[in-house]
């Protein structure tokens, strides 16, 4: 891209419908993300962005504090058009901004967005369907000609004062009507694709990790100069993939640990064998957390953890917030996918040891208040852990091995399938449930691969 091309597209925002505010983020650091992320950027600070909340007629509070949830359509309209000129653009595209409104609301939103967009020395082109806002608003009218496939003129002309909005929007639908009568309804059938494009679908599926591997690693220079951006969403994947489920890990990895060892006690000390039971617990050492704490884990994380983020991340692309970020300049792989994936990784490489802690803790448990003759429980239980014997040593290693590529793997798997393109509510399930479905298809195979691997060399 040539530098005069690379102004222009800094200088193009986009507005989805119904603002598709970053609703991880405060009404305040919606446009404190907006003005660290112009070109050049500006200063941040409290007054800039209680500046820009004034300027589109806004509770004054959110400068401080609140939430975009439950803003309403015009709030959030003008929230987002605000945010787009924080972040310098110029030309502003506006998709079906009255969506939702009624006709009193539309007036006003239609009188706000002209007033800031010239306030703004900038230009907006608006998507809509609703004639009376585009009476209200525009000094150009365009209908979209589905036979000539570009854009032609509607020869009405703008509205100069608000008492001529009523005849404009007249003679605005009459020019619509005369237009779709024009139109003849071409219907084309479904193709399906054939058996190279499935195959290429289905190559394209499979590599998608490794891609967005890639995509995230080439974003870490761009990230070191904007750390509060990647604390931003760092933050959030944190608590989604590893404050929240914590304590349902140590819960599970307990009663696993306990468990475990009441059936090595039952079917072997109990089960009329001649071994006693401190010879049992002796034997298993902490093989059984070794060979079980990281596919566990790794499985219940995928299910949980990844799955919570791979439906935030396409939830963002569903409601637009994505194509947002586009039109604000800010690259996704740099804002969204980086630190998602490498919050992923390490909320993981913790609750694996979360989840190796609690089924020691169960173990131990267990040992002391079932079988007591077995002597130091815990020395026991954390034999291999800690001070495994030669022949033990490389199952240790191969367990820290494992933690690290399911950590790197479902990280990636997770922000590929999140930031895949959602059309619906269907397809962010559909990703959630193809994401649980891949990770634990290939735990299983490493951890078959790896057993192969360790056997073989011995």
């Amino acid at each position: 891209m040539r530098a005069g091309e690379r102004r222009v597209a800094t200088a193009v925002g986009i507005v989805p419908q119904r603002g598709a505010l970053f609703d991880h983020l405060s009404a305040a650091d919606n446009i404190a993300l907006a003005l660290r992320n112009a070109e050049p950027p500006v200063s941040a600070d409290a007054a800039a962005v209680a500046a820009w909340i004034a300027r589109v007629d806004l509770p004054v509070a959110w400068s401080e504090r609140g939430g975009v949830a439950q803003v309403s359509g015009g709030e959030a309209q003008r929230l987002a058009v605000a945010r787009t000129l924080a972040g310098g653009r110029k030309i502003l595209l506006l998709d079906e901004p009255s969506v939702g409104l009624d006709p009193h609301r539309v007036t006003l939103l239609a009188a706000t967005l002209r007033q800031q967009i010239a306030a703004g020395e900038a230009t907006a082109l608006v998507v809509t369907h609703d004639l009376g806002f585009a009476a209200a608003l525009a000094d150009r009218f365009l209908y979209m000609d589905p036979q000539l496939r570009r854009p032609v003129d509607l020869a009405v002309a703008p509205a100069r004062s608000p008492a001529e909005v009523p005849a404009v929007e007249q003679a605005l639908a009459a020019a619509v009507r005369e237009r779709l009568s024009r139109e003849t309804a071409v219907h084309g059938g479904h193709v399906r694709p054939g058996w190279g494009a499935r195959l290429r679908g289905l190559v394209s599926s499979w590599s998608a990790p490794f891609g967005a591997a890639t995509r995230v690693l080439l974003a870490i220079p761009a990230a070191l100069r904007r750390p509060r951006d990647f604390a931003e969403v760092a933050r959030v994947t944190l608590s989604q993939a590893l404050w929240r489920p914590a304590p349902f890990f140590a819960i599970v990895s307990l009663l696993v640990g306990c468990t475990l060892l009441y059936i090595f006690h039952r079917a072997l000390g109990g089960g009329g064998l001649p071994v006693r039971p401190d010879r049992v617990f002796s034997l298993i050492g902490s093989m059984h957390v070794l060979a079980l704490a990281p596919p566990l884990s790794a499985i219940l994380f995928a299910a949980t953890s990844a799955s919570a983020i791979t439906a935030w991340l396409g939830g963002m692309s569903l409601t637009r917030q994505t194509a947002a970020l586009r039109g604000l300049g800010i690259a996704e792989a740099r804002y969204l996918w980086l630190p998602a994936w490498l919050a992923l990784a390490l909320s993981y490489v913790l609750l694996a040891a979360l989840f190796t802690a609690g089924m020691v803790a169960g173990g131990v448990a267990y040992l002391q208040l079932y079988a007591p003759e077995a002597g130091d429980a815990l020395a026991l239980v954390t034999a291999d852990l800690f001070d495994p014997p030669a022949e033990r040593a490389v199952f240790r290693t191969r367990a820290a091995v494992l933690v690290v590529i399911y950590a790197v793997g479902i990280a990636s798997d997770a922000v590929a399938k999140g930031s895949q393109e959602k059309t619906s509510a269907e397809s962010v399930t559909a990703a959630m449930v193809r994401s649980v479905m891949a990770c634990t298809l290939w735990v299983v195979a490493i951890e078959l691969v790896s057993l192969v691997v360790v056997y073989g060399a011995r």
